[in-house]
């Protein structure tokens, strides 16, 4: 397909698979400990995914937030840990052939994923995540606001990132088996229409099981002729069509998710396409082989 964006896999789930200690999301600093602990294979992933065929790298900065790295008495090392990550991925692009890839910076959930009900209030977010931009401004090709879980949430990183006059993506996360809706409980329709004007260059959803995906393209092309696209995780889920308890959703998802494959992995990606994605990549437990197989039966 002409010009489609394929961007890289998972970070956190592939530096474990290659044997580096990646504690809880929940209670630790999570991936940000490679950058101190295992920097070099941090870097051998960007190389991997560079040479699967992704157009985009993404830093390993996504867990290195004030709030998490507060849980390890480290929040005086954000901006070291930040210029740390952009650091690897450069060192990374520097070793291949390939001058046409980007650098992603994230503007990631300050807190625990997935967990709209712990956002800070408003005007912290506000201050934190321009804290985060201007950390990244002018270091990164673009600015990904993602997993987000509520529209206040990225609101709040949309606004921060625009303010430095950077290319910006926003993306959402949706809520374990239930289509087209955020964790807090709102819809992605809903979330755009809360982003009141604050226009991104690209709108996705992102870490989610892969057949969550394509409603939600189907429901931002009704919205946006702005590029819109999605990058999940290596999943599928039984949908709950009927009327969901959201609050219990998120934790009831893993019973029925059922680890997909490479190829499977692709053919749900080419339904993304077909209903208007123009970027695609993957988030938790994709590899480097599912972007190889993504590159080499989308882009020829």
């Amino acid at each position: 397909m002409k010009n489609l964006i394929i961007g890289d896999g998972a970070m956190g789930t592939e530096l474990r698979r290659r044997g580096v200690k990646v504690p809880s999301h929940v209670e630790s600093i999570w991936s940000a400990l490679a950058l101190r602990e295992a920097p070099v294979t941090v870097e051998e992933i960007h190389t991997d995914y560079i040479e699967a065929g992704s157009d985009y790298i993404t830093i390993n900065n996504y867990a290195v937030t004030r709030p998490i790295l507060s849980r390890d008495n480290l929040e005086n090392e954000l901006e070291s840990l930040t210029n740390k990550s952009i650091e690897i991925a450069q060192a990374a692009l520097s070793k291949t052939h390939r001058e046409e890839i980007k650098i992603l910076g994230s503007l990631p959930p300050l807190e625990t994923s997935y967990r709209a009900d712990l956002i800070l209030e408003e005007d912290e977010m506000n201050k934190q995540y321009s804290e985060l931009a201007n950390i990244l401004k002018d270091k990164v090709d673009i600015i990904i606001c993602e997993t987000m879980a509520s529209a206040l949430e990225a609101k709040c990183a949309l606004k921060a990132a625009l303010e430095i006059n950077m290319p910006v993506w926003v993306s959402w996360t949706l809520h374990g088996d239930v289509r087209n809706t955020l964790p807090s409980g709102e819809t992605v329709n809903q979330a755009f229409s809360e982003l009141n004007g604050l226009e991104p260059d690209a709108y996705l959803v992102n870490c989610c099981a892969a057949n969550l995906v394509a409603p939600s393209i189907q429901a931002l092309k009704e919205l946006t002729d702005i590029p819109i696209g999605g990058y999940a995780n290596a999943e599928n889920v039984a949908l709950d069509t009927a009327s969901p308890n959201l609050k219990l959703a998120a934790e009831r998802h893993w019973d029925s998710a059922i680890e997909i494959n490479e190829k499977t992995y692709l053919e749900e990606a080419k339904l993304w396409i077909k209903e208007g994605a123009s970027i695609i990549g993957g988030c938790c437990r994709t590899r480097p082989s599912y972007i190889k197989e993504l590159s080499e039966n989308l882009k020829n």
